[in-house]
């Protein structure tokens, strides 16, 4: 005889027979109920979750209740494992049209929680009725918290891998409309300004500032539309536009993006590098600002020509590139033929053309001063120098190139900022020499 029945006290098996035979019987009581429960847990979630005004999606979420309400009673009535349920069609296409009507997944995420609780409470009340002992009912109120707790924690996933990829589908159709829309104003093509407006949610009329932006790095092969997607507004704010850009993904690490921006605005350059410096991998490259569709177009055109900037670069300030930086359209020029651009740059600096620490801080003293107009002033104060420092910087670049800085004036102060927004593209390597020096 074990120690339960010498106490007179039910074995453990006898105990779970208990449970069970009183959760059918509740089960069957619920039934009986099934009208009031669908209303009770149909007005708890009505009250408590918001977005679900109108009548469709109530309509639906009365259904998706009254299946989910169903479906638990007949599991529990009789006695069907968990392991067993089968997603609900009225849920499911309930978790489809919240998508559709743009309700977060959060708001389904509380219905079914808000949901639960009444129907728990539902279950609590006819525990209560039960003639048993009360360590019996609080067992059986165990058993339907984590019945309940599992059913609800299966399901919700179930309807939110549900909403997440109608919410997937919606958002490629959208970007579907908006790159054909977007490519017709493109290419001259025939189009409506208002049906752009309508479907893309960005106007044509005004002033835009067109830009490519691209992520480079060792995932080539993940999808970086996300990241470009959250980065887009951040990037374009700092260029000086203003609201939600209009965002066309054209493949997985690459997208163009246009935001309105004020007439007469100019790109805050240092501000914008900084944003895309907050992002690994990310570079961009901004077009000037143009007035209606024909500047929709030339933005983008600009953006375009100096794109190939911010991909040559090795500089950490060039991963933006502003079409309006003065000189910056002649090194997109010069950059599309590195090798001459190469020989240009050797030619012309000698050699401070290696690419050196030293050379480097040569060639920045000796940009800075040309750009200043031959300042020493202005140039020990922008690079934070003494003035004999800078002089003695000058007077070594000369050495090193080999003729005064005086000569060949335009074809220097070209070169120099060549290096300074390419970098070691156009740069010798150390233990080259350029001929004839």
């Amino acid at each position: 005889m074990n120690d339960d029945a010498r106490r007179g006290t039910p074995s453990k098996d006898a105990r779970a027979t208990d449970v069970q035979e009183l959760v059918v019987v509740v089960g069957e009581r619920l039934q009986r109920r099934s009208d009031e429960i669908v209303a009770s847990m149909d007005a708890a979630i009505e009250s408590a979750v918001e977005n679900l005004g109108e009548s469709e999606l109530t309509d639906m979420l009365r259904a998706s209740v009254e299946g989910n309400v169903a479906t638990i009673l007949h599991m529990i009535s009789n006695d069907i494992p968990l392991d067993r349920i089968q997603p609900i069609t009225a849920a499911t296409e309930y978790a489809v049209r919240l998508a559709r009507h743009g309700v977060p997944a959060a708001a389904l995420r509380r219905a079914y929680h808000i949901g639960s609780d009444d129907l728990f409470n539902q279950m609590f009340a006819e525990i209560q009725q039960l003639d048993c002992a009360p360590d019996l009912k609080l067992e059986l109120l165990h058993h339907f918290a984590g019945w309940m707790h599992k059913y609800v924690d299966w399901m919700t996933r179930v309807l939110l891998d549900a909403h997440e990829e109608e919410q997937r589908v919606l958002v490629q159709q959208s970007e579907n409309v908006t790159s054909a829309l977007v490519e017709q104003v493109l290419s001259g093509g025939a189009f409506d300004t208002e049906d752009f407006a309508t479907k893309t949610g960005y106007r044509l009329d005004g002033t835009h500032l067109g830009a490519i932006a691209w992520i480079e790095g060792p995932a080539q092969g993940a999808d970086q539309t996300p990241t470009l997607a959250a980065a887009a507004e951040p990037l374009t704010a700092a260029a000086g536009g203003g609201g939600s850009p209009l965002f066309v993904p054209v493949d997985r690490r690459t997208a163009w993006l246009w935001t309105a921006t004020a007439g007469g605005a100019v790109v805050d350059v240092p501000r914008l590098r900084a944003a895309v410096q907050a992002v690994p991998g990310l570079r961009v490259a901004f077009g000037k600002p143009g007035v209606e569709v024909a500047g929709f177009r030339r933005s983008h055109e600009q953006a375009e020509a100096v794109r190939i900037v911010a991909s040559t670069a090795t500089v950490p300030h060039s991963r933006a590139v502003y079409y309006g930086e003065d000189g910056m359209s002649a090194t997109a020029v010069l950059a599309r033929d590195l090798a001459t651009t190469r020989r240009f740059v050797a030619d012309t600096l000698g050699r401070l053309a290696i690419d050196s620490p030293t050379a480097e801080r040569l060639r920045d003293t000796t940009r800075v001063f040309l750009r200043t107009g031959g300042s020493y002033v202005q140039t020990s104060e922008e690079l934070v120098l003494h003035r004999n420092t800078v002089k003695y910087r000058l007077q070594k670049a000369e050495d090193e190139r080999g003729r005064p800085i005086s000569e060949n004036r335009l074809d220097l102060e070209l070169a120099l900022h060549v290096c300074h927004v390419l970098g070691r593209p156009v740069l010798l390597p150390k233990e080259k020499r350029s001929s004839g020096r």
